[in-house]
């Protein structure tokens, strides 16, 4: 279908945490790619570099009609014409009341996290849990009139809820049960399993009738990335040709890797099927089939389309031409370079460092872990626009021409 000739009235939408990488893409795609049509918001990409020429993103998502504001701990930065900009703390009642009364938003989309590698549990704990369950509540009108009524609350989970951090995951749905406790080995995951549980429940339960629904990011990257693309490109900058031949575990992992811009549309496919279910319950209608609904929901995204862990690596060096051959590569089990990751922690530890190579690097590096997105397909109507190789070339393209432009700056 014709993404362009797809009109969708979003309303009022508040994107809380829209300064981040992924609320950046989010409300880039709600005000209709001023990226790729304002000089001021260009993002960075080689130009005559056919390794990274890629179609334009306008017209291949839908195009929307929407009041778009941003609410974020700090806006200085990632800013985008045609949004307005609220200083907010999520974990403050009143900082947030007086974001909801200047906003007045029909939606909110709130991606705002503390980084997984921070590793600061009260502050995970402070925002993900503490800060969610303020944001629902406000929204939800607990806290008093703020002159206005929200009618859809869309959470960005993740996959990693009914993950362990070690165990395989093949092909894995929405059925799975949270990993929680002694279990789970990641407390973000852990805190994003709590707070999803409480937008859930929040569903229609609460003064405003507030619909909820929750997204489930698996592997995301692409422009602005700072974490999968940064770091691997950072590896290859830094590694001789050796280590770069060097391949931790036999690569037959199939791993999802999904581009930052088929997330976004998720979360705007879900905000507008959560408003026309508000109409219908509003109406009073029948509520949805439980195979049709959105609200109360949680939905795994993907590019459909998981590829072999190190294949992907690899290709993300090839663009900056650092190329292995598959008959290049040097094979290392798991098991040994997991023992020697766990000791080097071990020592390392002592002196309150983290070696580069840990044992929890090793088996992310070795492990299977993609998932399904048939239920977002069928009920959202999602399916990947960007591609797994277009969403790379623009990720590493990105990396590139900033670190380019950030040469040109110093030599100044």
């Amino acid at each position: 279908m014709d993404q362009s000739k797809k009109l969708i009235d979003s309303g009022t939408v508040l994107v809380v945490g829209g300064c981040g990488f992924l609320g950046w893409h989010i409300v880039n795609q709600l005000l209709n790619f001023p990226s790729e049509t304002d000089p001021s918001a260009a993002l960075p990409m080689p130009k005559d570099d056919p390794r990274f020429e890629c179609p334009n993103l306008r017209g291949r998502y839908p195009t929307y009609k929407a009041k778009v504001a941003v609410a974020d701990l700090r806006t200085t930065s990632n800013r985008l014409p045609g949004a307005e900009y609220y200083d907010g703390d999520i974990t403050s009642v009143e900082s947030m009341l007086s974001v909801f009364r200047a906003v007045k938003p029909d939606v909110v989309i709130h991606t705002a996290s503390p980084s997984m590698l921070e590793g600061n549990k009260p502050l995970l704990r402070k925002v993900n849990v503490e800060g969610t369950k303020t944001l629902l509540e406000v929204a939800g009108g607990e806290h008093g009139d703020w002159g206005g009524k929200c009618k859809a609350f869309v959470y960005t989970s993740s996959s990693s809820v009914v993950h362990d951090t070690q165990s395989d995951l093949i092909n894995v749905d929405e059925e799975w049960p949270y990993v929680r406790g002694k279990q789970q080995l990641e407390y973000y995951s852990e805190t994003k399993a709590d707070a999803e549980e409480l937008v859930l429940k929040y569903n229609r339960d609460n003064p405003n009738g507030l619909l909820t629904c929750a997204i489930r990011p698996a592997g995301i990257y692409g422009e602005k990335d700072t974490t999968f693309t940064h770091k691997i490109l950072e590896h290859s900058s830094k590694a001789s040709p050796t280590v770069l031949k060097m391949q931790l575990g036999d690569n037959n992992n199939l791993f999802d890797f999904t581009y930052v811009g088929n997330i976004a549309y998720a979360h705007l496919l879900a905000a507008f099927r959560l408003l026309a279910t508000s109409v219908r319950y509003q109406s009073g209608q029948a509520p949805p089939l439980d195979h049709e609904r959105i609200d109360g929901e949680a939905f795994n995204i993907t590019n459909d389309s998981p590829v072999y862990f190190w294949d992907m690596t690899r290709a993300a060096w090839a663009l900056t031409g650092k190329i292995v051959e598959p008959h290049e590569v040097w094979e290392l089990p798991e098991a040994l370079l997991s023992l020697i990751g766990g000791i080097a922690e071990s020592v390392m530890g002592l002196f309150g460092k983290t070696p580069r190579l840990t044992s929890r690097m090793v088996r992310y590096s070795c492990m299977t872990r993609y998932y399904s997105c048939k239920k977002a397909k069928l009920r959202l109507a999602y399916f990947p626009v960007v591609s797994v190789d277009e969403g790379l070339a623009r990720a590493v393209g990105y990396v590139v021409d900033q670190q380019r432009q950030e040469g040109e700056k110093k030599g100044q």
